[in-house]
């Protein structure tokens, strides 16, 4: 599910605003160089790819078999989507996002960002949604909140795009990362109908999928 700057902005205002399953995710360190990141991406069959967010660069990594298919910025708000290269942003079983706010960091902190961002989530959901937060960390120096949010039928509808009327399951996981003036919202996740019992489920976390975030202020 994209995260839509309107819909929080009232959130703001009050003083907050895969497959079915992930593919196998390779943990690289985060002050790789390029060098190693090169020899890493070959043995692990995975491919480098960098996103440049506010003139601020962020180092990922995918399965050979992934690809961009959307990216975006409009106004002060970035976005990006990943998906394995056979599937559609109409239709998907597996997707990686990245989305960046400009300017949000000095106006709500990574937890108030994600609780707003779960209670649009709970208004798109159409059966049980579930949001598990999994607390704070500090990542490349930065502080972080992540959080794991499911919905046993969500629309399949993606942008506006009309997919498949039948709702499926949806898992994902979400951290958001506070630059020194902006948000950055990475997540992952899965989608289909073996996904509508939610009780046990997993999925990686996003920031497995990072390379190089010495890039962002």
């Amino acid at each position: 599910m994209d995260f839509s700057l309107q819909v929080f902005t009232p959130a703001l205002a009050k003083g907050l605003t895969l497959g079915l399953f992930a593919l196998p995710l390779f943990a690289q360190p985060l002050d790789a160089t390029a060098t190693e990141l090169a020899q890493m991406s070959s043995q692990a069959h995975v491919q480098p790819s960098q996103l440049t967010i506010f003139k601020q660069n962020l180092g990922l990594h995918f399965p050979a078999n992934w690809r961009l298919a959307y990216s975006e910025q409009r106004g002060d708000m970035f976005s990006a989507e990943f998906v394995p290269a056979q599937e559609l942003l109409a239709h998907w079983s597996s997707l990686y996002c990245v989305q960046g706010f400009k300017g949000m960091a000095q106006r709500i902190d990574p937890e108030a960002f994600l609780d707003g961002f779960a209670e649009q989530y709970r208004h798109t959901c159409e059966g049980e949604m579930q949001y598990q937060k999994l607390g704070a960390s500090e990542l490349g120096g930065k502080a972080s909140y992540s959080a794991m949010l499911t919905c046993d039928k969500m629309p399949q509808t993606h942008r506006g795009e009309q997919g498949i009327d039948k709702p499926v399951g949806e898992i994902g996981h979400y951290t958001v990362i506070a630059g020194k003036e902006d948000l950055f919202l990475l997540h992952q996740s899965a989608r289909g109908e073996a996904l509508l019992s939610l009780t046990s489920l997993k999925i990686a976390p996003p920031v497995e999928r990072i390379a190089d975030m010495s890039g962002l202020r």
